[in-house]
């Protein structure tokens, strides 16, 4: 997957005041600003199965190749 540049594109949500701690400290643990650590999640959340399949497509047997080997 391509990156498509600088990320500049602002987006905010509310979260309890337990979650803001619970990612502070997750962020903290992962030496990472709540900014790249919430990011990190974002794009693993949209972009994290998609990639796992692209990157086992190839190992995926279609049907009409089941019995070609045998013969």
């Amino acid at each position: 997957m391509s990156e498509e540049g600088k990320r500049t594109e602002p987006i905010s949500f509310k979260v309890t005041e337990r979650m803001a701690l619970d990612l502070l400290r997750l962020s903290q643990a992962h030496d990472r600003s709540i900014s790249d650590y919430l990011y990190g999640l974002v794009r693993r959340d949209l972009y994290g199965g998609t990639v796992k399949l692209e990157a086992i497509s190839a190992q995926f047997t279609l049907s009409d190749k089941v019995n070609q080997d045998e013969k």
